[in-house]
């Protein structure tokens, strides 16, 4: 059965229950779906042979903050630049990169970044305001 068919699935959380966040086509599923000795995907196993760190970067012509790993986009982050404010929409982690904190980290310094600026946020995204709920240090970001 293929994404023609209608199959589709969410993306599981931690515990393997779908996370609300998104569906995945049969070709994304499969893909996300392998896993190797014991249960672990390959994509989970910490290379030795890498010492890169995570960056993340506010990439204004596409209205986004980006996190990247050694030149490869894990996730990002797009707002809507309103002028007096931003309007955070969405945050995207790639399927095989969820769990790992990514999210947290790029809104960590996305925040960061935009109280360095003075901006100040209307928050849409349910993933960011998840976050502001648990960071109160962050909620004077807030537009009135």
């Amino acid at each position: 059965m293929g994404a023609a068919d209608g199959f589709t699935m969410e993306y599981p959380d931690a515990s393997g229950y779908p996370d609300g966040t998104g569906l995945l086509d049969e070709g994304t599923a499969a893909l996300v779906a392998e896993v190797a000795v014991d249960g672990v995907r390959e994509v989970d196993t910490p290379s030795a042979e890498s010492d890169g760190e995570i960056a993340v970067r506010r990439d204004v012509d596409r209205s986004a903050y980006v996190a990247t790993l050694e030149g490869r986009e894990l996730a990002h982050l797009e707002y809507l630049d309103e002028g007096d404010r931003l309007v955070v929409v969405t945050t995207v982690v790639e399927p095989e990169f969820r769990g790992r904190g990514i999210a947290i980290a790029m809104i960590a310094t996305a925040l960061d970044d935009l109280r360095e600026r003075g901006q100040r946020i209307i928050v849409r995204c349910p993933v960011v305001a998840a976050f502001m709920r648990s960071n109160l240090q962050y909620t004077d970001l807030l537009a009135e």
